[in-house]
């Protein structure tokens, strides 16, 4: 009659008690609107410039509308961003997808974006995407 020996459970840490102080921080710069939902947001304050001097017109945010004709109303995602974070992210998506910007819609005023946090497809006015590439 040998006991059998209990095998011990494998260490782990404990879970973490809360998000950290970094997303903390960006989250609060989120709600301020100075940070947009780009993991890699260019405009928002960082560690070696906390100060944001961009204007008015550099912190605006867009959403990314509906591309089919009959859902005219609302939006792709909740997501929004900074008309140059999404001109760098779909910049290198279109990269990696080897394609050009697809300028669509009534004499190409639109442009077919993907969102950078969702994937979901939709559209920019040309205006916007404009902005966005002059602001980088």
């Amino acid at each position: 009659p040998r006991q059998q020996q209990q095998e011990r459970k494998k260490w782990t840490p404990p879970a973490a008690p809360g998000p950290t102080l970094r997303q903390r921080v960006e989250k609060k710069e989120q709600e301020a609107g100075l940070r947009c939902c780009d993991v890699s947001c260019g405009v928002g304050p960082s560690d070696e410039d906390p100060w944001v001097d961009a204007g008015e017109e550099a912190l605006r945010q867009l959403c990314i509308r509906p591309s089919t004709p009959h859902k005219t109303a609302g939006l792709v995602c909740s997501h929004t961003f900074h008309s140059s974070c999404l001109v760098s992210s779909e910049r290198v998506s279109l990269a990696l997808r080897n394609t050009e910007v697809a300028f669509v819609g009534s004499e190409g005023k639109e442009v077919e974006v993907t969102c950078p946090v969702c994937r979901g497809v939709g559209r920019v006015s040309r205006e916007e995407w404009d902005a966005g590439v002059l602001a980088l």
